[in-house]
């Protein structure tokens, strides 16, 4: 068989895989970043107020009513319209009970608040499916990996059909 001659390029091998297409389709996940520093940056109270209102007007729900009541489930205790008027008033706002903070996600099926909580201390939140993906797509290059591998070993194998003896 000819050598292939300098600065030549041969076409592609079918047989193996495009890493990079690979790494095209993984999810991304949340870059790091550094928690805010500058004075104040930390105090939430106006924040928290912000979020919510934007988490309820992104979430399912017409009516603060109905939402009460999806949120005394999932939080095992009463919560009124009032009280979420409570915490989402610019006048007076009240504290949101850090406690109810699932419960509002869940109900709302947004991570709004959690996103908002997590940013300024440098931290992010990835939702579950995101996770259960980036899991997923780091087991398929494993799995390509391995058997790219296998097929190499077997190649090289003389038992099957690797390069023979003498």
């Amino acid at each position: 068989m000819p050598r292939a001659q300098k600065g030549r390029h041969h076409a592609a091998d079918t047989n193996q895989f495009d890493f990079m297409r690979l790494l095209e389709g993984a999810v991304d996940l949340p870059d790091p970043h550094e928690p805010r520093r500058e004075p104040g940056a930390l105090n939430l109270d106006q924040r928290m107020c912000r979020l919510l209102n934007q988490a309820i007007a992104a979430g399912p729900f017409a009516d603060r009513e109905a939402l009460a009541e999806v949120l005394s489930f999932h939080a095992g205790r009463p919560i009124s319209k009032a009280m979420i008027d409570s915490w989402t008033g610019a006048r007076r706002p009240h504290r949101l009970p850090a406690d109810l903070i699932p419960a509002f996600c869940v109900a709302l099926g947004n991570s709004i608040l959690l996103h908002g909580l997590a940013e300024p201390s440098g931290c992010a939140v990835t939702e579950s499916a995101d996770l259960v993906q980036s899991r997923l797509d780091r087991l398929a290059l494993f799995i390509r990996f391995a058997r790219a591998e296998q097929k190499r070993l077997v190649a090289a194998t003389p038992l099957f059909g690797g390069v023979g003896h003498g």
